[in-house]
């Protein structure tokens, strides 16, 4: 009973390193500055549970573990708790703002037309070398869409785009003869900080009013 007892640890040790080893770093509790409780709030800047030098006694906690659904918030003495995937995003001293899809925390890369998301991780590769096994390191994004705060979020693809947007059909035509691959799709102008793919879908509903 002992000896099964020991090979249950270990191989719960091994599932706990190797599910952490394959997601991104968490974000600290620390670097949470307070939370847009929906997408309106996000665009007035309105935050919840804002932390700040003059307020010392708010901490926000985001319970990563486990990938726990809810978020909890100190502050004045009270201790509140939030559902992920019912508030639009956590913002962080850096100014960046992520968004949970299905407990993970998506970054709002933009917000222009299209909402975009990015989801950055680390996934390990494996080579055999002679009697070596190698493993190796590989950093990958993710890009997602939906078409309004409580949409459906979808892997960022031509396909998807013409399949699940709510967009004329000659602006789907548009769409595929622009972008002949998905990669396509991830590029930004670096001058107005947004996708090209938002700017080029804010241009031709444009001409469509």
């Amino acid at each position: 009973m002992k000896k099964n007892n020991i090979i249950i640890a270990a191989i719960f040790i091994l599932f706990v390193n190797f599910t952490y080893g394959q997601r991104p770093k968490d974000i600290k509790n620390s670097e949470v500055k307070g939370i847009f409780l929906s997408y309106d709030d996000f665009k007035q800047n309105k935050i919840v549970c804002s932390s700040n030098i003059q307020k010392k006694d708010i901490k926000i906690k985001l319970n990563q573990f486990f990938i726990s659904p809810e978020i909890s918030c100190f502050e004045l003495k009270k201790d509140s708790v939030f559902h992920k995937d019912s508030i639009f995003a956590i913002h962080l001293s850096n100014g960046a703002n992520y968004r949970f899809i299905n407990r993970n925390p998506y970054f709002i890369a933009d917000t222009s037309f299209l909402f975009i998301y990015t989801y950055s991780t680390v996934i390990t590769e494996y080579k055999q070398s002679g009697p070596t096994r190698r493993a190796k390191e590989i950093p990958i994004t993710y890009y997602y869409f939906s078409s309004g705060q409580n949409q459906e979020v979808y892997s960022l693809t031509v396909a998807n785009l013409c399949k699940y947007l709510q967009i004329e059909s000659d602006i789907k035509v548009a769409i595929n003869q622009k972008y002949k691959s998905d990669d396509m799709l991830y590029s930004m102008n670096q001058k107005t900080g947004h996708f090209i793919i938002n700017e080029f879908l804010i241009e031709l509903t444009k001409n469509k009013q």
